[in-house]
């Protein structure tokens, strides 16, 4: 049996073995310090590293698509909608818009529909004075319309554009709904709505209210059995807007009221055909 620090050899014991203690001179350390580097990536997977490196940077610095559209210069002022170019080429448009009014204003790009220039292909609205927004679409051969609406009311001052070439697309670019109808209400309380009050079953429609008065108004929209489809609420000189998907053929009914006295609303019937 060995003793402490004892060691076999043989069968008998033997004094311990002295090891010199050895002092680590740090530079020393550090230069014995054994560098492991990795090995080179092979050159297809190196170029795949760098294809990914350089997609994640041009995506850091915006949306790759949208550098691709053609831009354009739109000046909406209080009785003026100027554009820059009105003879496009199908694909997708940039339209920089600038408000050079005095009142807050609102820009569509408007397809037709039938006879008409209703169908929206997009919009930015709440355009403040002096300030500046830009709307994308895309968009097919064919005719369109801008539409400038100084104060968010209205038809708007219309400018015509005409598209060519191949390309583009028919559908609206980041719109929920197909079309709007507008209700103002003057300062006397007295209630406008829409010239026609028809549409088709399916639709998707912006219900809009331009308040006048001073009170506070009410828009509320029914479908053919009662229930309430959407409503929203105007201020004293303010806006209210809600979209309202038409499921139901039939009459529907579109109600303008003050706060607090709708046994008095103004009522009117939106018919909604198959």
């Amino acid at each position: 049996m060995a003793g402490p620090n004892g060691r076999f050899e043989a069968g008998r014991i033997l004094p311990p073995r002295l090891i010199p203690e050895h002092k680590h001179d740090p530079l020393e350390r550090s230069v014995q310090m054994t560098i492991h580097l990795p090995r080179a990536l092979p050159v297809r997977a190196s170029a795949a590293l760098a294809a990914v490196a350089l997609a994640g940077s041009l995506a850091a610095c915006g949306n790759v698509g949208s550098a691709s559209a053609a831009t354009h210069q739109v000046k909406a002022g209080d009785d003026s909608c100027r554009v820059d170019d009105t003879s496009l080429e199908a694909g997708r448009h940039a339209f920089d818009i600038e408000n050079v009014g005095s009142d807050v204003t609102e820009v569509y790009v408007y397809a037709k529909d039938g006879n008409d220039f209703s169908k929206i292909m997009g919009e930015r609205e709440n355009i403040g004075p002096g300030t500046s927004q830009t709307l994308e679409v895309d968009l097919a051969a064919g005719d369109y319309q801008v539409a400038c609406k100084p104060g968010m009311t209205g038809d708007g001052i219309r400018t015509a554009l005409s598209v060519s070439g191949t390309g583009g697309s028919t559908a609206t670019t980041g719109e929920s709904y197909d079309r709007e109808l507008e209700f103002e209400v003057a300062k006397d309380g007295a209630v406008t709505q829409p010239a026609e009050l028809t549409a088709v079953r399916g639709e998707k429609i912006e219900f809009k209210l331009e308040n006048k008065s001073e009170a506070e108004y009410y828009l509320e929209v029914l479908a053919p059995d009662g229930s309430e489809l959407g409503e929203s609420e105007a201020h004293g000189g303010g806006k209210a807007e809600f979209v309202a998907e038409l499921a139901d053929g039939g009459e529907h009914q579109v109600k303008v009221f003050a706060d607090g006295q709708e046994n008095q609303a103004r009522s009117f019937t939106l018919r909604v055909t198959q």
